[in-house]
């Protein structure tokens, strides 16, 4: 649930993590620190660090009190309350009370033991399933059997189509999302669909979305194996005021700023027909050039005229026909092309 939105401009959180020699293991902390502040509506979300990277705890709180803040909210990102939460934090934070002894510096719990937390483990597990290997090189033995009944129900159901191969795997995830036999009829590929989408993902490329909904919905795990990552950023502050001041569509202006972020990666779009417009737009211009885009977008406003044009437009797609599609069919595309991808990689 929502509540930064509520918090004045003076309240700073500012999360604290270890640090560690490994680049990536701390871009993990800002990536979480972003999102804190995207999703709680907070004015301003920093990430600091214990050792080995910076900003250390100390600078960031600088930064916070330099750009305004009164009140600072300190989450100590740790799993355990180990020497750094009970002698290490204290300690920074009587530092800081001595330097600014007019700001109030809060300290919530760390991570410790939460029942979010035994969600994320199980979905992990889940994720994984039974395997042959890690990452990219997993294959996938088994399924829930609920899913696999519903699998064989769907196969005896379809009977003989046009598809095959991978695009066969796609409709059937496709009407597993959806229970709707009716996609057979309206889902088209072009010519090397398959082929860019599976390079796209193997080669570590990026999957970007027009809405959280779609970007919540696909398989990160999978598509982190491979080195790729999930990007929307329809509900970003910058393009939000970008959208209001120009007179387009969030979703219009995210795909502007995802730009530099889907070389070579894939466009999925579920919902608005406006995203897949501007994203047709900047390919006829040079700006942005997926190797695959999932035209899907819903709706009786510009939904089938957009993907007529994503058709003629020379960008390989997937779409499906007339008003019909969704999120819900985006995300099932495009977790049917990961999951595809690394099965062709198991080999």
């Amino acid at each position: 649930m929502k509540t930064g939105s509520q918090n004045g401009k003076g309240r700073g959180i500012l999360l604290l993590g270890h640090g560690s020699k490994v680049a990536e293991a701390n871009e993990t902390l800002r990536r979480v620190a972003a999102a804190v502040e995207r999703e709680g509506g907070y004015p301003m979300v920093l990430p600091a660090f214990l050792q080995m990277e910076r900003p250390d705890f100390r600078e960031a709180v600088d930064t916070m009190v330099e750009m305004g803040c009164k009140e600072i909210t300190v989450m100590p990102y740790f799993l355990y309350s180990g020497a750094h939460v009970t002698k290490d934090l204290p300690s920074e934070i009587n530092a800081v009370k001595a330097k600014y002894p007019d700001i109030n510096v809060k300290v919530t719990g760390n991570l410790g033991y939460h029942g979010n937390l035994i969600d994320i483990i199980i979905e992990r597990v889940e994720e994984a399933g039974s395997t042959d290997g890690i990452g990219p090189y997993a294959r996938p033995f088994t399924q829930h059997p609920i899913e696999k009944e519903s699998f064989r129900i769907i196969e005896e159901e379809l009977g003989r189509t046009r598809f095959s191969g991978g695009e066969l795997e796609v409709l059937k995830r496709v009407i597993h999302s959806t229970a709707d036999l009716g996609f057979k009829e309206i889902l088209r590929f072009s010519p090397k669909a398959m082929d860019a989408g599976i390079s796209a993902i193997r080669n570590g490329g990026n999957v970007i979305t027009d809405v959280r909904m779609s970007e919540a919905g696909i398989s990160k795990e999978r598509l982190g194996s491979f080195g790729g990552r999930v990007f929307c950023f329809s509900s970003d502050k910058d393009v939000i005021k970008k959208a209001a001041s120009e007179g387009v569509t969030k979703t219009a202006a995210s795909m502007r700023k995802a730009a530099g972020f889907m070389g070579g990666g894939i466009a999925a779009i579920g919902n608005a027909p406006t995203a897949l417009l501007e994203l047709l737009k900047m390919a006829r211009e040079g700006t942005a050039r997926p190797a695959l885009v999932v035209g899907v977008p819903v709706g009786f406003v510009g939904a089938a005229e957009a993907k007529e044009a994503l058709k003629v437009s020379g960008l390989e797609y997937i779409i499906t026909d007339g008003r019909k599609g969704g999120s819900t069919v985006a995300v099932a595309i495009v977790n049917a092309i990961v999951i595809h991808a690394a099965m062709k990689t198991a080999g």
